[in-house]
């Protein structure tokens, strides 16, 4: 069956599946704005009823009743803020989650982990925030606008114009902003890459003097960041300065009005310091959606962002799983693409491996193979043609499903922080030891972990960092073969190893070969090559040759292609 997949983006869903919180929290906002009226009322009953009447008792069951209504009302809005706090974290888990899966998805100059949880944190940010109770309480502006009316028709207008002039100055807010903010956001996500790239690449530019050059770089964007971050600062400072006037004239106007009114005999007391209440009343929701502008904008367009990740299916329609590989890898007029090119590099690669084959792809360097293997390993979908496993594409098996049979080792070696047991585990919850073990072993590790103080505990640092190359090579390929996959893809395996590293790399090699494994290996020293079955010859992304090693090289050395059914 196929996986049903919602028309709104991922972002949009989630929220949408929490609207009974949103439901909640409206009717919460509607008993806090009514709860709201008891200041006005007071301040009318208190001037138009206690000072004429001289009752203290009323007065006192006046302020008691008061009290309730304020107690009411506080707790009200503590709930409203705890609803919005935990809403911000019931969003913030799934949506992370998706954000984090597909970041790591991302080709190389996408948007990638960092720049989708930064979305992900503003718009839980904005969540937990007071911007959504400005929000909600934004739509009660007409009462108190029509309670103004009806205490005089003049009050009302006064009130009417102001959230009026409040209204276009929110408009105007995020016509001046949005664009602001999005340059801002961007910038910054530059300034973190620079600072991230510059980082990985620190003993070089240590080494090569090219610190102050790189500080240069960073700073010209970090200058251009700060600039869009002021002048996004200025223009909200702009719009809540004029919004403040705004409020603050109206308030003495509207009491200038009450005055008036008094004194032509068309209002009372109590009117006049009612109007002022609730004209503050109608204006403080505009005024607080300006002070929350940022956030909002900030939130809307993240979830714009969020949006465009690749929808999320209905998990109770899973398809059905197939069994693990075991008999052969085929590949049919492939061609493929390095990360985020729109362009083939590889085109025209075909071949096909049985269990036990060894496949060594050789070709000079920009030749596509590490390309090739991407696309084996599924990093990269096929532009063109297909990679089937026992018959199967390879995207027929979920992503985890799919890394339990696939061992892959890149030649950039991308350890991760944490203990040498945890990278050769993939960081499962729960690791096989045995299998780690075994996976060391196999890889030439025993001896090394062992001669470390804490083992298997040992942390390899941040990038592998506190581990040699040619140790953070050996745990790379302990983590490919762990738990003997059958399909294992090796990209330059021993360009940093010694002696004894080429022969552990040779031996583990045999062993997968021995128990029924596919190995592909691309290399440019030969060593482990040398026990390849099967050779690939690639020049300018083509296929030049595949078939028995011997015919292989033969056959690149005279210049000349073997027939098509050579060696298979």
């Amino acid at each position: 069956m196929t996986p049903t997949v919602s028309r709104r983006g991922p972002a949009s869903q989630i929220l949408h599946e929490q609207r009974s919180a949103f439901v909640a929290t409206a009717w919460l906002s509607g008993a806090i704005n009514l709860l709201g009226l008891t200041s006005p009322l007071f301040m009318l009953q208190v001037y138009d009823r206690v000072l004429a009447s001289g009752s203290v008792a009323t007065l006192v069951a006046l302020l008691i009743l008061a009290a309730l209504f304020y107690a009411a009302q506080s707790g009200l809005e503590r709930l409203r803020t705890r609803i919005f706090a935990r809403l911000g974290l019931l969003v913030d888990r799934p949506l992370g989650r998706l954000a984090f899966e597909t970041g790591l998805q991302t080709p190389r100059g996408g948007r990638g982990v960092s720049a989708r949880s930064h979305d992900v944190d503003k718009l839980r940010g904005f969540l937990s925030g007071g911007g959504p109770a400005a929000l909600f309480d934004l739509p009660w502006t007409p009462l108190y606008l029509i309670l103004l009316f009806l205490l005089h028709p003049l009050l009302g207008l006064i009130g009417l114009g102001g959230a009026a002039a409040l209204a276009l100055v929110t408009w105007a807010t995020d016509r001046a902003t949005g664009p602001l903010q999005m340059q801002h956001s961007a910038l910054s996500l530059q300034v973190q890459a620079t600072v991230d790239n510059a980082s990985a690449a620190r003993d070089t530019a240590r080494a090569m003097g090219m610190v102050a050059d790189l500080r240069r770089r960073w700073e010209m964007v970090s200058i251009a960041a700060n600039a869009a971050q002021l002048r996004n600062a200025d223009a909200i400072a702009n719009y809540s300065t004029i919004s403040k006037f705004i409020r603050l004239f109206l308030q003495s106007f509207v009491l200038a009005a009450g005055a008036m009114l008094i004194i032509r005999g068309d209002a009372t007391g109590g009117v006049m310091i009612a109007s002022s209440i609730l004209l503050g009343k109608t204006l403080a929701p505009v005024d607080q959606a300006i002070a929350h502008w940022r956030g909002w904008v900030g939130a809307r367009q993240a979830v714009a962002r969020l949006d465009e990740m690749p929808a999320m299916p209905d998990r109770a329609n899973a398809s059905i799983l197939l069994p693990p590989p075991e008999r052969e890898l085929v590949v049919t007029t492939l061609a493929c693409a390095p990360d985020g090119a729109e362009e083939a590099i590889v085109e025209g690669v075909s071949f096909k491996l049985e269990a036990g084959d060894i496949l060594g792809i050789v070709g000079p360097s920009g030749a596509g193979k590490s390309t090739l293997l991407r696309a084996l390993g599924g990093l990269a979908a096929p532009m063109e043609g297909e990679v089937r496993l026992d018959g199967a594409t390879l995207d027929q098996w979920p992503a985890e499903r799919r890394g339990a049979f696939v061992g892959y080792m890149s030649q950039s070696i991308d350890l991760l922080a944490g203990s040498i047991a945890e990278n050769i585990a993939r960081f499962a919850p729960d690791p096989d030891s045995e299998a780690v073990l075994l996976a060391a072993e196999a890889a030439g590790l025993g001896t090394m972990i062992r001669g470390f103080e804490d083992g298997f505990d040992t942390q390899v640092g941040d990038h592998g960092h506190r581990l040699s190359v040619g140790q953070r090579q050996r745990v790379a390929l302990a983590r490919a073969l762990y738990r003997d996959p059958f399909v294992l893809i090796l990209d330059e395996p021993n360009s940093a190893l010694d002696r004894d590293g080429d022969a552990a790399l040779a031996e583990a090699v045999a062993g997968a070969r021995e128990r029924g494994a596919i190995v592909v290996i691309a290399a440019h020293r030969a060593g482990v090559l040398s026990q390849a079955t099967r050779m690939l010859a690639l020049a300018d992304g083509r296929q030049q040759a595949f078939g028995a090693p011997g015919r292989v090289l033969a056959a690149i050395t005279a210049e000349r292609l073997p027939s098509r059914s050579e060696g298979q």
